[in-house]
């Protein structure tokens, strides 16, 4: 979804971190970095090699097939890094109650490689109290960074272990391309959900054909609730589908019964 200049405008300041420089913030050109952001939508993202904080080398192009979010983040960030990380946890959670626990990938990058090690991204992720299995807290090298901030749409400028970044939460699809930027640490559930159960539903399954036509139906099938505050399941939804279905088997049953009765009765 592509939004208009007064949009980004409103946008600048939620999504905007200052540092503790005001010369670079006097520097900073928030229309023009919101605008390369939202320019960004739609482009696939290429191919970056991760070193993960618990050892694991994932790449990019390995997570394909189905959605992954990504969080630029640096780990002496004292404010903003950590209560974005602890809202997008917030939404995870509702995400992976509505969608299933394996549906989506979540990449927190750190976009420091001199200070963001994996044993300090580690350490970042215990001090948000992150336990997630598909959460990865990882680091790359200054072209990985370099290469998927550009990919991206993600600005950042600074030095010695300060920056001022777009608060910046990027979803990709099953087949890398980014469908949506969300931005600040207070964006609500749906604004998140929703492109992720789209996406899922356009992943390749790889399940076993009931377990896939069961998954199938449970995203079809889930809403957003906006009196609880949450996505659940429709089983009104369910039925009617599963009417429409058993509908549709007895017409096929009666229009093939009806056949083989006139072939049979059909002259020689």
């Amino acid at each position: 979804m592509r939004v208009s200049a007064r949009t980004l405008s409103g946008l600048a300041l939620a999504a905007i971190v200052a540092t503790v420089s005001p010369t670079a913030v006097a520097g900073f050109d928030e229309s023009a970095a919101l605008q390369a952001s939202q320019g960004a939508l739609g482009r696939e993202v290429r191919d970056v090699e991760f070193i993960g904080s618990r050892g694991e080398r994932p790449r990019l192009a390995a997570l394909r097939g189905q959605p992954v979010v990504i969080s630029m983040i640096y780990t002496n960030c004292s404010s903003v890094c950590p209560a974005t990380t602890r809202h997008l946890a917030q939404v995870v959670r509702s995400a992976r109650e509505a969608l299933g626990a394996s549906r989506f990938t979540v990449l927190s990058v750190g976009f420091d490689p001199v200070h963001d090690t994996p044993q300090a991204l580690g350490a970042f992720a215990r001090e948000q109290r992150i336990d997630d299995p598909q959460w990865l807290f990882v680091s790359t090298t200054p072209q990985g960074v370099r290469r998927l901030a550009d990919d991206t749409g993600f600005w950042f400028s600074g030095s010695g272990g300060f920056y001022e970044h777009l608060t910046q939460t990027t979803i990709l699809d099953a087949r890398g391309r980014i469908i949506r930027q969300l931005y600040g640490d207070g964006f609500a559930g749906p604004q998140f959900i929703e492109p992720l159960r789209r996406a899922a539903l356009g992943a390749p399954i790889v399940d076993a054909p009931f377990a896939s036509l069961v998954t199938r139906l449970r995203l079809l099938c889930t809403v957003y609730d906006a009196r609880l505050g949450r996505y659940r399941f429709d089983y009104s939804l369910a039925l009617s589908m599963l009417i429409a279905l058993t509908t549709l088997l007895v017409v096929l049953g009666l229009v093939a019964r009806a056949w083989r009765a006139t072939s049979v009765r059909a002259p020689e």
